[in-house]
């Protein structure tokens, strides 16, 4: 019989302790495997690994429950979808709308090198303005 790798762990860690704690224990067990060897066990004690079969009874013991349950029924109906809701929006937020990159935020700042290029055009303007002033004192900007 091969059991779950958690199991055998644990059988084989209570196994050690009982034998730590009693080494005649240890001779008892042996001699009672090489007399049963050959015999098959009995019906009552087989126990048959079904993890797939054992999970969906606890899903079926939980939709059981939640018919039962009339209030329980409403909240998973009104949770559920909020909940994938609320996922589905924070991942949107969290990675960001498509194309994203490329629109402009209001609000945000332009980068520096523009700011300079701008300022150099105005002062360029400005300084047009004042010797156009200068010669044609009627002349507006």
């Amino acid at each position: 019989m091969s059991l779950p790798t958690g199991q055998q762990r644990a059988l084989e860690s209570i196994e050690g302790k009982l034998a730590e704690s009693d080494p005649r224990l240890v001779s008892l067990f042996s001699i009672f495997t090489r007399l049963t060897r050959t015999e098959t066990m009995p019906w009552i004690e087989q126990v048959a690994v079904r993890p797939i079969a054992d999970r969906l009874a606890a899903l079926g013991h939980w939709c059981r429950w939640i018919a039962r349950r009339p209030a329980a029924r409403v909240r998973a109906m009104v949770l559920l979808p909020a909940a994938l809701t609320a996922v589905a929006f924070s991942l949107t937020l969290a990675f960001g709308f498509p194309g994203s990159s490329q629109r402009h935020v209001p609000g945000s700042k332009a980068p520096a090198r523009e700011l300079v290029v701008k300022s150099r055009d105005l002062v360029v303007k400005a300084r047009m303005c004042r010797a156009a002033m200068i010669l044609k004192p009627a002349f507006a900007c």
